[in-house]
């Protein structure tokens, strides 16, 4: 192999790799031991809703949620595991600077915090009418 060509390749692979981003470790939040699954789906979902994160998918002890800013394009797919006494939040894909992404973290926490945070209080969410079914695609 000539030179130039090993050079070329090394570039590409340099380029390449460049363009592979680490996804964050999760965030994980004490929950109340004391709370039912379904209640702590319902503080997650006030959470995902008031950040204006759309629930993509749900299943027992997961929610799958996306985020897009129309402002600047950046987006970012997460899942949320709960079960009583801890949930954690995934990172499954994102488009966004990881400072960004941080701050939307950090946002999302604290509300799905202060949720949890009432169950511990023995406060109780009303029931909520069941989840509309996923869009057809």
């Amino acid at each position: 192999m000539s030179r130039p060509s090993f050079v070329s390749i090394a570039l590409i692979i340099v380029a390449l790799a460049g363009c592979v981003h680490e996804l964050p470790p999760p965030v994980t939040l004490p929950a109340p031991a004391a709370a039912s699954s379904e209640e702590l789906r319902w503080a997650i979902e006030a959470g995902l809703a008031a950040h204006n994160w759309t629930v993509t998918e749900r299943a027992p002890g997961s929610i799958s949620a996306y985020v897009y800013s129309r402002g600047s394009g950046d987006q970012a797919t997460i899942k949320i595991l709960y079960r009583p006494g801890a949930i954690e939040i995934r990172c499954v894909q994102q488009d966004v600077s990881p400072d960004r992404y941080d701050r939307w973290m950090r946002l999302l926490s604290g509300e799905i915090q202060k949720g949890t945070a009432m169950l511990g209080m023995g406060i109780r969410p009303a029931p909520s009418p069941p989840p509309p079914p996923p869009p057809v695609q």
